[in-house]
């Protein structure tokens, strides 16, 4: 006799697997290099991109919530029992109660303040995240991928074609140039930044001989330093928080040094770029 199939067992499989799933990819997220670096070096970890990684994360979340809510639907009076007779027992234990409820209460009240260790926690992500631009090449400016093929000629000051020569050299398709340099780059299994390495000797401008050597891109050209927390953009600009806090101060912009400089900028209407140039000195 063929076994009949248990669609409790099935759901709780389900809701097993995409923890499993949901356990792995927020792990990777954690640590997966930032969006200029990991679009423009097609950046991948067992096979899929930063975006990739994402929608696994995001799809099974959602998998994760329906089933879940499936399995309360159909086990609802054993739950909530069970649920019941748990909570009997935990307004007998009033010190574990008390006590679990303001363990709770700490860690979200010190996570969204930014107190440690938990802001540790987050700032070792994002130092694991930036380790990433030590190791592979950045974008010429914040998001070069997402140019078309046309806007990522004249920045870099090659002709049509010039170009259209080189792709035809090396076998290169694309359809257009109102085409992104991501998608031409992606439909011949190359990164962004192997097209602008192809296309570099053809540029009439002198450009950055590496891309991650910060030294020879000017400011703000695919730093992230809006990304930073303002004590990182202190040091790397190589003056003391004190001073950068004081400068910002003097314009009328209020920050703490562990606060993201992004965020201080829209915080008063500017661009992180606007306080990195009047933290170095240069004129707006």
């Amino acid at each position: 006799m063929k076994k009949r199939f248990n669609f409790r067992s099935f759901t709780a499989l389900v809701i097993f697997w995409s923890f499993i799933i949901e356990t792995i990819s927020g792990v990777v997220l954690y640590i997966v290099p930032p969006g200029r670096v990991a679009n423009w070096t097609n950046w991948k970890l067992l096979g899929l991109t930063k975006d990739a990684w994402g929608a696994v994360h995001t799809i099974f979340g959602l998998v994760f919530l329906i089933f879940a809510l499936i399995h309360i639907y159909k086990n609802w009076k054993p739950l909530l029992n069970y649920m019941k007779t748990k909570i009997k027992a935990g307004l007998k234990a009033r010190q574990e109660l008390a006590v679990s409820l303001l363990l709770t209460l700490v860690v979200g009240v010190a996570t969204v303040a930014g107190v440690p260790p938990f802001s540790s926690i987050m700032d070792w992500g994002e130092k694991i995240k930036n380790s990433w631009e030590e190791t592979t090449a950045r974008p010429f400016i914040p998001h070069a991928e997402l140019l078309s093929l046309d806007e990522f000629l004249k920045e870099i000051g090659v002709s049509r074609d010039a170009a259209a020569g080189l792709f035809r050299e090396k076998a290169i398709h694309f359809e257009s140039y109102s085409q992104t340099v991501k998608d031409i780059a992606a439909g011949n299994d190359l990164s962004p930044n192997d097209l602008y390495n192809l296309l570099k000797p053809l540029s009439a401008k002198e450009l950055p001989a590496k891309l991650d050597d910060s030294a020879k891109v000017s400011i703000g050209l695919g730093q992230g330093y809006g990304w930073k927390k303002v004590k990182d953009v202190a040091q790397e600009l190589g003056k003391p928080v004190e001073e950068v806090i004081a400068i910002l101060k003097q314009a009328g912009i209020e920050c703490r040094e562990d606060e993201v400089l992004r965020e201080v900028a829209e915080r008063y209407g500017r661009k992180a770029i606007d306080l990195v140039k009047l933290i170095s000195g240069e004129k707006k």
